[in-house]
C-alpha cells in the first residue's frame, strides 16, 4: 500500500500552524508515506495572510507553503500536492479543496466571497473535487453543524485531529450518503505525533487528478486501516444535543449548544 497525507497546515500560510513545510517531509518519509497535500487554510479561514493584499500577492504569498514543502521533496522520492481549506464567511464548516491550482486561483479573485453552493459549482466545474473535512466536529467555537449534502464529492471520515467520535458519525454519514471516505491528520504540530492518517492507495501517484480518480473510484481507503476498521466499529452515539434541524439553500443546519456535549 501506498500512504499520502490529505490534511495538513503549514506555518507558512496557516496561523495555527507550528509546522515549517520543509519539516514535514522527512518526517512522513519516515513513516513509509508516499506523498501528502498541503491543505493551508484559505481567505476566510485561519490563515496568516494578509487579506488586505492584492489578489494575485495573497495567492503567491498563501502558496507558499506548497512551493516550499514541494522543493523540500525533490531530495526524496516523495510527492506535494496542492489543495485547501476553504471555509465560508458565515460559518464553521470547513472543506478540503483538491484540482485546483495555484495559477487558477491567482486568476479568479471572484471566488472569494461566493456562498456554498455557487462556489461548489464553480470548482467543479474547473475540475476541482471537494471533500467536506471534520463534518460532526464539536468545539466551543462552533454553533452548529452544516452538511453541504448535495454539494459534496466526498466525506473526511477519519480525522485525527479530532476525537473518533466525531469521525464514527462522519463514516456513518458518509456510508448513508454512498459517496467516497477519506482520512486526514489534520496536522498543526508534529510536537507528541505518534499516528497520521490519510488514505491509503494500492499505486503511486504523481499528480492531483490522479489522486482525485482513486478517491473518486473507491480504491483509496481511510489510513491507518487499524484505525479507520475501529472507527467503523464503535457504537453509534449521538454526542449532541441538537437543538433544531434545518434545511436551508446552502445545505442542512444542525444548531446546538457545544457545552452540552455529552
Amino acid at each position: 500500500m501506498f500512504y499520502y497525507e490529505m490534511h495538513a497546515h503549514t506555518n507558512a500560510a496557516s496561523l495555527c500552524s507550528l509546522v515549517a513545510p520543509e519539516d514535514y517531509i522527512k518526517f512522513y518519509v519516515d513513516r513509509g508515506y508516499s506523498g501528502m497535500v498541503i491543505t493551508d487554510h484559505f481567505y476566510h479561514g485561519n490563515t496568516s495572510v494578509d487579506r488586505s493584499l492584492p489578489w494575485e500577492i495573497f495567492i503567491d504569498e498563501f502558496c507558499e507553503g506548497y512551493y516550499r514543502a514541494k522543493r523540500e521533496a525533490e531530495k526524496y522520492d516523495f510527492t506535494v500536492l496542492f489543495g485547501f481549506e476553504q471555509k465560508f464567511n458565515n460559518g464553521t464548516d470547513e472543506y478540503i479543496v483538491l484540482g485546483i491550482s495555484p495559477e487558477w486561483l491567482r486568476e479568479h479573485p471572484e471566488i472569494r466571497d461566493m456562498k456554498r453552493v455557487e462556489f461548489f459549482k464553480y470548482i467543479r466545474a474547473a475540475g476541482g473535487y471537494v471533500i467536506q473535512a471534520h463534518p460532526f466536529r464539536v468545539c466551543y467555537y462552533i454553533s452548529d453543524i452544516r452538511l453541504s449534502v448535495d454539494y459534496v464529492d466526498a466525506i473526511e471520515v477519519l480525522n485525527i485531529g479530532h476525537n473518533d467520535r466525531y469521525s464514527r458519525q462522519a463514516y456513518e454519514y458518509a456510508k448513508n450518503l454512498g459517496i467516497p471516505m477519506t482520512g486526514g491528520s489534520d496536522v498543526h504540530s508534529l510536537e507528541n505525533r505518534e499516528v497520521v492518517s490519510g488514505v491509503a492507495l494500492q499505486k503511486k501517484v504523481s499528480t492531483i487528478e490522479e489522486l482525485i480518480e482513486e478517491i473518486k473510484s473507491g480504491r483509496a481507503i481511510p489510513a491507518p486501516l487499524d484505525r479507520f476498521e475501529s472507527v467503523k466499529n464503535m457504537p453509534l452515539e449521538r454526542n449532541l444535543e441538537l437543538d433544531a434541524y434545518k434545511l436551508t439553500d446552502e445545505g442542512l443546519v444542525l444548531t446546538f449548544d457545544p457545552f452540552c456535549e455529552k
